[in-house]
C-alpha cells in the first residue's frame, strides 16, 4: 500500500496519519456526549480524538461525529469535504434517543442533501459497545473504499506499464471484468463479447486439463503463474502468448481479482521453427561438404595430379586451371563446413578486415574464366583501401550473383556490370544484368524462398548463402529493376572504419 498523498484541493486523501493511528474528529456540542467519546477513544490505543474543532479541514481525519446543530451550522463545509475527499470521509450522527426517528425523517424529507452526506445515526445514550461498533463499521468501510482506490491505482499502472500486452482481469471466480485493446486486436474478440465470460473462450485444444488445473491452484493460492499459453483467436487462429497471472488482494489478503498480462510471441515462436528448420538444412549441407562434394574434389585433384605427366604445354594450362579451381572450392568447402557448424551452434563465425578490391577482382576473374561467352565488366572497382569485417566466404556472395546473373540470363552474350561506391561507412556492390529481369512480387520472398533450402523449387543455395554472409557481415542485400532491362543486386556493407567507431560510440 502506499502512504498518504494529498489532492488537488490540499486534503489528506489516506484518510490517516503516518504511524496507522485512526483519528477522530468530535464535533458535538453536548458536553455529556463528548465525555462519553473522551472515554471510548481513551480505551483504544488506535484511535486519537483530535481536540481541534477546526480541524475539518486542516489534518488527516478518518471519522467525523457530530449532532445536529453542527450539522446544520457547519454544512457547506462538511458538505464541500464530503465530495471533494476521494474516499469518502465517514460522517456518525449523535441524536437523543427520543428524536432519532423524527431526526431522520426530517432530514430525509427536507433536508436530502445533508442527508445524503450522513453514513450513520446513533440514538444516545448509548453504550460504549454499541458506539465503538458503529465506529468500527465505518471506519472498515473507509479502509475498504481506500483499499478499491489503491487497487484501481495499482491496476491503471499495470495496464499503462503493459501497453501493447493484452490484459486480462478476472474476479476471484475467474469471470472476465475487463480486457484492453491489445487483447481484443491479439484475439479478435471485442470487449463485449468476452465481459461476463471467462478466459476458456480461448482455450485452444493444444492443453490438458492438467494444464490448467495447475494454473488455477497456482493462482488461487496466492502465487503468480507464468508460461506460455496456446490461445485460439475469434476466427480460429492459434496464436501463442507468454502469459503472466497475479492475484490482487485486499488488505485482509483475500483475493478480489487476477490480472493476467499476454505477451504475444507468435512471431517469435516460428522464427524458432524456422531457425529449427535452418539448423537441421544446415546439418544437411554440412553433410554434404564434408563427404560428397569433398570427396569428389580429393578424386579431381588427384586425377588432375595424374594427368602432368601426360599433357602439352597448352593442355598443363588447361589442367592448371582445373587444379587451382578444384583446390580453391575444397577450400571453400571448409569455410563453407565452418560457417554451418557456427550457425548450428547459435555462435558467430570469426571475421577479420578484408581487402574488398582483391576478393571482387579475383571473383571477377573466376567467373570470365568460367563464362567466357558472357561480357562480365567492372566500371566501377572499390577502392584499393576500402576494407569489410568478414571472412574467405566473401567472395561466394559474389561468385554466387554472378552466376545468378549469367545462368538465368536468356541473351546470347550475357552482359554483367559490376559498379562499386562508397559513402558514410558504407559500400555498395550493385551487379546488374542484361537478362529477363524479376518480377515485383517475386523481389519481395526471393531470398526468403531460397531460405527453405535444398528442396525449394526454382531456387538453390545460392541465394540462401548470400543473404546468410551478408547479414553475418551486418550488411544488406536486396534486387531491384536495371534499364531497359535486366536485375541488380545490391550488397551494402559497413567498412571497417565506420564499424570501429560504432563499436567505440557504443
Amino acid at each position: 500500500m502506499m502512504g498518504p498523498e494529498g489532492n488537488d484541493d490540499g486534503y489528506l486523501v489516506e484518510g490517516s496519519t503516518r504511524d496507522g493511528t485512526a483519528r477522530i474528529l468530535p464535533l458535538v456540542t453536548s458536553p455529556g456526549n463528548r465525555e462519553v467519546l473522551t472515554d471510548w477513544v481513551g480505551d483504544h490505543s488506535d484511535y486519537e480524538l483530535i481536540r481541534d474543532e477546526e480541524s475539518l479541514s486542516a489534518d488527516a481525519i478518518d471519522c467525523v461525529i457530530l449532532d445536529p446543530p453542527v450539522l446544520f451550522d457547519r454544512k457547506t463545509a462538511l458538505t464541500e469535504r464530503k465530495i471533494r475527499d476521494r474516499i469518502p470521509l465517514p460522517y456518525l450522527l449523535l441524536v437523543a434517543e427520543n428524536e432519532e426517528r423524527s431526526v431522520r425523517k426530517t432530514l430525509r424529507e427536507e433536508h436530502p442533501d445533508l442527508w445524503a452526506v450522513v453514513d450513520g445515526v446513533v440514538g444516545m445514550p448509548v453504550s460504549k459497545y454499541r458506539l465503538g461498533d458503529r465506529i468500527e463499521t465505518l471506519l472498515r468501510l473507509r479502509e475498504r473504499s481506500r483499499d478499491a482506490i489503491e487497487q484501481r491505482k495499482q491496476l491503471r499502472a499495470i495496464r499503462d506499464q503493459h501497453t501493447g500486452h493484452g490484459v486480462i482481469i478476472t474476479d476471484s471466480e475467474g469471470t472476465i471484468q475487463y480486457v484492453n485493446r491489445a487483447f481484443e486486436e491479439h484475439s479478435g474478440y471485442d470487449r463485449a463479447e468476452v465481459i461476463g465470460k471467462t478466459p476458456s473462450i480461448l482455450n485452444d485444444r493444444e492443453h490438458d486439463e492438467a494444464f490448467y488445473e495447475d494454473q488455477w491452484e497456482t493462482i488461487t493460492a496466492g502465487n503468480v503463474w507464468q508460461d506460455e499459453v496456446v490461445y485460439e483467436r475469434k476466427d480460429g487462429e492459434q496464436y501463442v502468448i507468454d502469459q503472466t497471472i497475479a492475484p490482487v488482494t485486499d488488505s485482509e489478503g483475500n483475493i478480489e481479482q487476477f490480472i493476467a498480462v499476454n505477451h504475444e510471441i507468435t512471431e517469435l515462436k516460428e522464427l524458432e521453427k524456422r531457425l529449427r528448420e535452418q539448423r537441421e538444412q544446415l546439418a544437411v549441407l554440412n553433410r554434404v561438404l564434408r563427404h560428397d562434394i569433398r570427396n569428389d574434389l580429393s578424386v579431381v585433384l588427384g586425377w588432375a595430379e595424374a594427368l602432368e605427366s601426360h599433357v602439352d604445354d597448352e593442355g598443363a594450362d588447361h589442367l592448371r586451371r582445373i587444379t587451382d579451381s578444384a583446390r580453391h572450392m575444397y577450400e571453400l568447402t571448409k569455410s563453407a563446413r565452418d560457417i554451418s557448424a557456427a550457425l548450428q551452434s547459435g555462435s558467430d563465425p570469426e571475421l577479420e578486415p578484408i581487402d574488398l578490391q582483391n576478393v571482387l577482382m579475383d571473383e571477377v576473374e573466376r567467373r570470365r574464366e568460367t563464362y567466357d561467352h558472357a561480357d562480365i565488366e567492372v566500371s566501377s572497382p572499390p577502392s584499393q583501401d576500402t576494407t569489410v569485417r568478414a571472412n574467405e566466404m566473401l567472395a561466394s556472395v559474389f561468385r554466387n550473383l554472378i552466376n545468378n546473373a549469367v545462368q538465368h540470363n536468356d541473351r546470347d552474350t550475357p552482359q554483367v556490370t559490376i559498379r562499386a561506391t562508397e559513402h558514410d561507412g558504407t559500400v555498395r556492390v550493385e551487379i546488374a544484368d542484361n537478362g529477363p529481369g524479376i518480377q515485383d512480387e517475386v523481389k519481395e520472398r526471393i531470398f526468403e524462398e531460397a531460405r527453405k533450402g535444398l528442396n525449394s523449387e526454382g531456387t538453390g543455395m545460392g541465394l540462401f548463402l548470400v543473404r546468410s554472409l551478408v547479414e553475418t557481415y551486418d550488411g544488406d542485400v536486396w534486387a531491384e529493376d536495371n534499364e531497359p532491362r535486366g536485375a541488380i543486386f545490391v550488397i551494402e556493407l559497413p567498412t571497417v572504419s565506420s564499424q570501429m567507431n560504432g563499436e567505440q560510440n557504443s
